[in-house]
C-alpha cells in the first residue's frame, strides 16, 4: 500500500466526500475485506456495499487484491491503494471556495482515531500508575480566543513539533535496522484537527471548584487539574485548649 493517492479531478474529490465510502476505506486500509464482511461490519445491506465498493473501485481509491472460490462464487478482496491523499494543484481554483475537502479530512481522522482507541490495549489509558509504567498519552481540547497571525505563528511551531515526531521515528528504525535495539510492536498515534468557529461553548460564570473540593496536592503534578479532593476540615478549639478535629 503507497501513503499517497493523488486526487486529480473533482469526480474524485466528489466520490470520497461521502462519510460511508470514507468509512470504507478506513477499514480498508487496516485490511482486505470482502463487500459481504464489509457489510456486516458496517451493518449495512450487501447491495448497498458493493454499490459504493465499485464507486470507490471506478475512481481508483481501493482494488482487488486477491480473490477465492468459495461454493463455487468468487469472492473479491478490496484493499485500500494509500491511506492519505493528497490534491493536485490543478484542482486548487476549484477548490478555494469549498469547505468538503477539508471537512471530510477531518471527519475521516477523527472518526479513523474512534476505532484505533477503542482497539487499543487497556494499558494504554492507565493514566494513574506510576510515572515509569505510564504509556504515552493525551486528550485534549480547548477555546482560544487569539488574533489569527498568532494562530498561524503558533501553528508553524506545532507542524514543527509533528516533524520532530517523524524524525524521532527515522531514528528508532534505523537502530532497529542496525540491531542496536529489539522491535516493539508499540506505536504512538496523535490525530489532531483545529479550526476556527464563531460559537464558544467553554464559558463558565465561576471557574472555581465547590467550596470543599480542591485539587490534588503539588507532588502529583501529572493529575493536576484533573482529580479533586475533598478538603480536610480545620482543627479548632473546643474552649478547654483541647482541638477537635471534627
Amino acid at each position: 500500500m503507497k501513503r499517497f493517492l493523488v486526487i486529480e479531478t473533482l469526480d474524485q474529490l466528489k466520490a470520497i466526500s461521502d462519510s460511508l465510502r470514507m468509512a470504507i476505506i478506513t477499514l480498508l486500509v487496516k485490511e482486505a475485506y470482502t463487500g459481504k464482511q464489509l457489510a456486516t461490519l458496517l451493518s449495512l445491506s450487501a447491495s448497498k456495499v458493493h454499490y459504493h465498493l465499485k464507486e470507490l473501485e471506478n475512481h481508483g481509491f481501493i482494488k482487488v487484491v486477491r480473490t477465492e472460490e468459495k461454493n463455487g462464487i468468487v469472492q473479491k478482496f478490496f484493499r485500500a491503494v494509500a491511506y492519505d491523499f493528497k490534491v493536485s494543484e490543478e484542482l486548487l481554483p476549484s477548490l478555494r471556495e469549498n469547505s468538503m475537502l477539508l471537512q471530510e479530512a477531518m471527519v475521516n481522522h477523527l472518526r479513523t482515531s474512534i476505532t484505533r482507541l477503542y482497539n487499543a490495549p487497556d494499558e494504554s489509558f492507565m493514566q494513574f500508575v506510576d510515572e515509569s509504567k505510564r504509556a504515552p498519552a493525551v486528550a485534549f481540547n480547548a477555546e482560544v480566543k487569539a488574533p489569527r497571525e498568532e494562530l498561524h505563528a503558533w501553528l508553524k511551531k506545532y507542524h514543527a513539533l509533528i516533524n520532530e515526531l517523524g524524525e524521532m521515528e527515522e531514528r528508532h528504525l534505523a537502530r532497529i535496522a542496525a540491531g542496536e535495539v529489539e522491535d516493539s510492536e508499540e506505536n504512538f498515534y496523535l490525530v489532531s484537527v483545529g479550526f476556527m468557529t464563531n460559537e464558544r461553548y467553554y464559558v463558565a460564570d465561576d471557574e472555581s471548584l465547590p467550596e470543599n473540593y480542591e485539587h490534588l496536592p503539588s507532588d502529583h503534578k501529572h493529575v493536576t487539574n484533573k482529580i479533586v479532593v475533598k478538603k480536610k476540615k480545620e482543627a479548632t478549639s473546643d474552649g478547654n485548649g483541647d482541638l477537635d478535629n471534627n
